[in-house]
């Protein structure tokens, strides 16, 4: 089987939106420390708010996902709380340290979807925008003023990033991204 390359995209959607896109970042060499540092760089030691939509497992095993289905919410209700919207949507915080790192690739790999990010909104605004996922885009949490930087993980592999450039240089974060990511793999990037 040919290995997918990682290549990085860039967009600029607005003046207060900028867009990273990791494609087949989790089809490389040593992704869980690599996204842990990426995660470790950008997020504050704050709360961390996170998105779910649709279970899904597709890069797990039967028994991995049956572990993660009791493991996920042991570890949002030990460090924070998650709650269920509906079917397919949930909703979970944290506090996060170093410690908390440990499960995210593995939740990433269990939802169709996951956003994450530091809110600048209470946790009640963000229930009730995330019940609402379907009718919203990703830099719309930028542009609603609810984060400066929000990242996105969906189970085809691909992850993105996505901030208010006049908050941080899209030049540095891209920079700090692959130097991250790519740790020694040297992927292809356009």
């Amino acid at each position: 089987m040919k290995k997918r390359q990682m290549t990085i995209e860039e967009c600029k959607t607005s003046s207060h939106s900028h867009t990273i896109i990791v494609n087949n970042a989790r089809y490389q060499k040593d992704f869980s420390n690599n996204i842990e540092k990426v995660l470790k760089h950008f997020l504050l030691d704050e709360v961390i708010f996170f998105g779910f939509c649709r279970i899904d497992g597709i890069n797990l095993s039967r028994e991995q996902q049956k572990n993660l289905k009791n493991a996920i919410p042991a570890f949002f209700g030990k460090n924070g709380d998650i709650q269920n919207l509906s079917e397919h949507l949930a909703v979970a915080k944290i506090t996060s340290s170093n410690h908390n790192y440990y499960l995210i690739p593995s939740i990433f790999d269990y939802y169709l979807e996951t956003i994450m990010f530091n809110p600048k909104v209470d946790w009640e605004t963000f229930k009730q925008y995330h019940f609402n996922y379907q009718e919203h885009r990703f830099d719309d949490i930028i542009l609603n003023h609810y984060a400066e930087m929000v990242f996105c993980y969906f189970d085809s592999g691909d992850f993105l990033v996505c901030f208010n450039p006049q908050r941080y240089n899209p030049g540095e974060v891209r920079r700090t991204i692959e130097e991250r990511l790519l740790g020694s793999n040297q992927g292809t990037v356009l």
